[in-house]
């Protein structure tokens, strides 16, 4: 078959707030504009959780343009111009150079953009740079609001380390009636020198619950117990216990 009626597919989700089939759907738009333009299919490559904003390395992203770069494929198919790349016209420019130098073709299936039109690069340069600009918004607003929380004593949110929740009215960091106890005994034990697997046999004689979906705690859950960046033993937070309404002893 002639590489230019096969296509590789690229696949990029950073965070996934739609639900777990959000690659699946990209994937499906994405062979759908293919077999409607009498192309097959030769790759799917997919990077799943890694930003196209921040650099950190993309095994994905890396593999398409370089099969698209060397001709082993005449077209790449991205669902939107932002899942190739969020770093603006220097990381897509070249990508478009790269691609068009073997007579290879970038396609945007929601942006409409197909590179063998002359008219595509310059609204792909245009794309390039505001899902830049958006990221790099994003990440302003994001920082700042985490530093107002910060400065305030509040919780910026996710999973609060083990043994603490967070107060629904004051967003701050409380004992929890229920785990703190047993937070202080895996922060005091692991300070003492203690092995992981006798603590984690130590709470089981405790019938202590493990945070996670397990039959038993075990000495890997301790070490992330033992190890959060906020852990009890490290933290003062609110004496107010939001499942009791009074003051911790």
């Amino acid at each position: 078959m002639h590489q230019h009626a096969t296509a590789d597919l690229y696949l990029r989700l950073s965070l996934d707030r739609d639900g777990a089939t959000a690659i699946d759907r990209q994937e499906a738009d994405c062979r759908a504009w293919a077999e409607r333009n009498g192309l097959t299919v030769r790759k799917v490559h997919i990077d799943r959780g890694r930003s196209g904003y921040k650099n950190v390395s993309r095994k994905g992203f890396d593999a398409a343009i370089t099969a698209a770069a060397a001709g082993v494929v005449g077209v790449l198919i991205v669902w939107k111009l932002d899942r190739l790349s969020r770093k603006g016209i220097g990381e897509v420019g070249k990508a478009l150079d790269d691609i068009g130098r073997v007579g290879g073709r970038l396609v945007s299936v929601m942006d409409g953009l197909d590179t063998k039109n002359e008219s595509a690069r310059a609204a792909i340069a245009m794309l390039a740079e505001l899902a830049c600009n958006e990221s790099r918004n994003l990440g302003m607003r994001v920082g700042n609001a985490k530093r107002y929380l910060r400065r305030r004593g509040q919780w910026i949110g996710g999973q609060p380390p083990y043994g603490l929740l967070v107060d629904p009215e004051t967003k701050k960091l409380v004992h929890d009636s229920e785990t703190a106890v047993y937070a202080r005994l895996i922060a005091d034990e692991a300070l003492s020198g203690k092995a992981l697997v006798h603590i984690a046999r130590l709470l089981n004689e405790h019938g202590c619950s493990p945070p996670v979906e397990a039959s038993g705690t075990r000495p890997a859950s301790c070490n992330s117990f033992a190890h959060r960046p906020s852990p009890v033993s490290c933290r003062r937070p609110s004496t107010r216990s939001s499942r009791t309404g009074h003051a911790s002893t």
